[in-house]
């Protein structure tokens, strides 16, 4: 039988969310509202933050599925071939979590200028990728990597190969067994990684400040656009776009919540 926690950790458990993540949220929707709704529509529809969204918007479209390709394609192969190689890469796939924004756009810089070590052979085809969109989605792409396969390679590994084996006896190809098998197994694992990867992309700040160049619109993201607004007295500005990147994280959020409770009441749990 399980316990409840008593109403003193309850009680302590929500101060301490409510300190890190209530009160400081709700101090930014507090200030972007602080001059009105109006006010706040017409911050909204600034020539320099609107294009940010969207460049933010297209950067997202591209390295977010990129990502889930990757994640689960690298998932089922440390798992499923397991060899010395993927136990390697299993190690190395870690690294952009444990490396600081800031190197990897160093990095990133290093390798795609125009005397870099791709940089060179690119300009030789006539493609530039520093400070261009595709500078950002490398970027992008690169921060987030690991988060859809650490969040499907646990469930897999516990899973195991029962039901695929099985569903191979009965004369199911591949492409079959991992739709109807492997995929319905780490559905959920699979979209919490994606949120977490589309959260990341979103938010991120150091590499693609150092990969972007940070010009208006152009190359400014909507993190950017919003540490150019209080870099340039423009606070206001600033609340506003903050309030809207977290508007879009907490929406994402509730949408994954839903979907996953409807799941669970479908299949008959009752909290």
């Amino acid at each position: 039988m399980m316990h409840r926690p008593s109403l003193a950790l309850r009680v302590a458990v929500l101060c301490y969310v409510g300190a890190l993540v209530a009160l400081p949220l709700g101090f930014v929707f507090q200030q972007a509202l602080s001059h009105g709704l109006s006010a706040f529509v017409t911050a909204l529809s600034n020539a320099e933050m609107d294009s940010a969204l969207w460049l933010t918007v297209r950067v997202a479209v591209v390295a977010v599925p990129l990502n889930v390709i990757f994640g689960l394609g690298v998932s089922l192969w440390i798992l499923r071939r397991p060899s010395r190689v993927s136990r390697v890469f299993d190690t190395l796939i870690d690294l952009p979590l444990a490396v600081s924004p800031i190197i990897v756009g160093l990095s990133l810089e290093l390798a795609y200028a125009q005397n870099g070590w791709l940089g060179r052979p690119l300009a030789a085809w006539g493609l530039h990728v520093m400070f261009t969109y595709w500078a950002i989605v490398v970027a992008s792409v690169f921060v987030s990597l690991p988060l859809v396969s650490r969040q499907v390679i646990p469930l897999l590994r516990s899973v195991g190969t029962h039901q695929e084996q099985t569903a191979q006896t009965l004369g199911a190809g591949p492409v079959r067994i991992f739709l109807t098998v492997t995929l319905r197994s780490i559905t959920w694992a699979a979209a919490y990684g994606v949120t977490l990867t589309i959260a990341r992309i979103i938010g991120e700040y150091g590499a693609v400040l150092i990969v972007s160049g940070n010009i208006g619109l152009r190359t400014e993201t909507l993190t950017l656009n919003i540490s150019n607004n209080f870099g340039n007295f423009t606070p206001y500005q600033g609340f506003v776009g903050v309030s809207l990147l977290s508007l879009v994280s907490i929406l994402v959020l509730l949408v994954l919540g839903l979907a996953r409770h409807r799941e669970r009441l479908r299949h008959g749990y009752r909290p």
